[in-house]
């Protein structure tokens, strides 16, 4: 078994998964790797008009992250990743063809690109699944004010909580751990986030190597 680390971080909008994934690079000593929000030409448009720009954004995120997991790999460093391609997939990309904002014509044009695509992918070593509720999800999003994030349809976390209870309840790629967001404060107590690393940290098939 490689000594390297494949740790993939999981959770809704607004659930404190880029928190969280920042605080675990810090404390294990292993590369981050980021959505690259910022840097997604289509992120603004895709709020203001979701069917329009659903396919280019979710293809955009997914080939990104695909790059970033290829790349650990060959140079086999250990990584931590906020959000897994598996769930640009099965969630986020699904969520928007169930909702109409994704037709079907452009639905069979993603699964044409990402099904050959994830088959080829190293699958987590372990996938932490960060739980929030909806609506303290939605609280933490009006408190970060990105603006082109308050135009969130009704029911639309709701909706993608949902999925993410299917998804983690199904995940069999690899190991998995939940974490209740609401109920570890590790952004600001330091009890909490050394209790959540040990969690992760025993969790990881490669224990042995870490410490």
């Amino acid at each position: 078994m490689s000594s390297a680390v494949y740790l993939a971080v999981a959770g809704s909008i607004g659930s404190g998964k880029t928190t969280l994934t920042h605080r675990l690079e810090e404390r294990l000593g292993f590369r981050g790797l980021y959505e690259s929000t910022a840097d997604n030409p289509y992120l603004e448009d895709f709020y203001a008009d979701m069917p329009r720009w659903a396919l280019p954004l979710q293809l955009r995120f997914l080939a990104i992250r695909a790059v970033q997991v290829r790349e650990a790999a060959v140079h086999g460093v250990s990584v931590v990743q906020d959000r897994t391609c598996y769930e640009d997939a099965e969630i986020f990309a699904a969520h928007l063809h169930a909702r109409g904002d994704m037709d079907d014509r452009d639905w069979e044009t993603y699964g044409l690109v990402t099904r050959p695509l994830l088959d080829h992918l190293p699958a987590p070593d372990l996938l932490v699944y960060l739980h929030r509720s909806p609506n303290d999800c939605r609280r933490q999003i009006q408190a970060r004010g990105r603006d082109y994030e308050q135009s969130l349809p009704d029911g639309y976390l709701e909706e993608l909580g949902e999925r993410y209870e299917r998804f983690f309840e199904g995940y069999a790629r690899g190991q998995k751990l939940m974490v209740e967001g609401e109920g570890n404060d590790f952004l600001h107590s330091e009890a909490d986030l050394d209790a959540l690393v040990a969690r992760v940290a025993d969790a990881l098939p490669q224990r042995q190597w870490l410490f």
